[in-house]
């Protein structure tokens, strides 16, 4: 008796002939970004199924026939005992078949630049680059480690994201980092970057926008950078500059409800400005006079209902007030005039140059104090 080997992936694929479409063929106006780098797979999916050669269709190929009903299970795959007609996954990653078997791997390595060669990636596992993201590429992965640099791509990490290179956007290069754990960096210049844990930048941080859901440290200087952070910020050689480029740091409130509000205000701020405008078609016509005064009804009643939801996160955003007493900016270096800081609803304009301070909440106002010996060492 003869026996089929169907595929529930592509057996053919080759990562290194990817064209748009994800390699299926089906690239009449693909996106070139978009090339299907890996085929995701996860726990327990099916990859492979062993059936009598005469459900195999008309156009089964000939390669994967069999004499045996035997599956090409590889490194993490299984066959459940249940239905042993099956092959599935083990773990999530990758497939491909190795040495005539089908693997899965857990880590992608990526040995090349995220490119136009790769396009952008989007991986259930980790990965490593082992070269650059390059402008207008993004990758997503669980925690991701690149070996080059971030150059205005995007990179979203669900877990930790280790970047060896550095990080630099630029002049219409939108650059963004989001992780949902730490993010650890030599440099980040003209960035937005998001963790809700922790961040570490060795050596410097200029002209990005901050949002740091545990506690921030940059090693070397920051300035023209706004820092959201729920904890405290430590700057170890230079906190703003000589030339008062606006630097801001914020401390003590969660920093993804802050970056709702901030969109909340955008939508608010643009039904206003529509909303005054249709007020002055209107006139003193009544609501349902015509389409324009309809439009104004639903507007208003719509920013109404926005306001309200507004209201509701900065409930919750009081609820953090409690915790402050606990928020620090920490700077053994040098602060310059110009750099404003907020712990809570208490905020601070700095109008002379400190050295070796710190800057804490105390009954409502900020106050300024010589760091404590133990900090210095840090």
């Amino acid at each position: 008796m003869a026996y089929y080997l169907r595929h529930y992936f592509n057996p053919d694929f080759d990562y290194q002939r990817a064209k748009p479409g994800g390699g299926l063929g089906n690239d009449d106006g693909a996106d070139v970004y978009s090339l299907g780098y890996a085929q995701n797979v996860i726990s327990g999916q099916i990859l492979a199924e062993i059936v009598p050669l005469e459900e195999a269709g008309a156009d089964y190929d000939k390669r994967f026939t069999r004499e045996v009903p035997e599956l090409p299970q590889g490194p993490n795959t299984r066959i459940d005992p249940r239905y042993p007609r099956f092959l599935l996954s083990d773990a999530k990653g990758y497939v491909f078949y190795n040495d005539g078997k089908i693997t899965v791997k857990k880590l992608l390595n990526v040995r090349q630049d995220v490119s136009f060669a790769t396009g952008n990636i989007y991986f259930v596992g980790d990965m490593a680059v082992h070269g650059s993201v390059r402008s207008g590429f993004s990758i997503q992965a669980d925690n991701i480690r690149i070996m080059g640099m971030v150059e205005g791509g995007i990179v979203r990490a669900r877990r930790d994201l280790m970047i060896e290179g550095g990080v630099r956007g630029g002049s219409s290069q939108h650059c963004l980092l989001d992780a949902g754990g730490k993010i650890l960096s030599p440099f980040l210049e003209k960035v937005e970057a998001r963790a809700r844990g922790n961040m570490v930048i060795e050596k410097y941080c200029l002209y990005s926008t901050i949002y740091a859901g545990a506690n921030m440290v940059v090693r070397g200087q920051m300035y023209g950078t706004a820092v959201n952070a729920y904890g405290s910020v430590y700057v170890g050689a230079q906190l703003g500059n000589r030339a008062a480029v606006p630097t801001k740091v914020y401390l003590g409130y969660d920093p993804l409800a802050i970056r709702q509000l901030e969109k909340i205000d955008a939508i608010i701020a643009s039904l206003s400005q529509t909303i005054t405008h249709l007020k002055a078609v209107a006139g003193h016509l009544a609501p349902e006079s015509n389409e324009t005064t309809r439009k104004l009804q639903r507007l208003s009643l719509q920013r109404e209902h926005i306001l309200e939801r507004r209201q509701a996160v900065w409930a919750k955003l009081s609820v953090d007030e409690q915790n402050m007493q606990n928020c620090r900016v920490m700077v053994p270096g040098r602060v310059y005039p110009g750099v404003e800081i907020s712990i809570g609803r208490a905020f601070m304009m700095v109008e002379r140059i400190y050295e070796n301070s710190q800057f804490r909440l105390c009954y409502n106002d900020i106050i300024v104090e010589p760091m404590p010996e133990r900090k210095k060492a840090e």
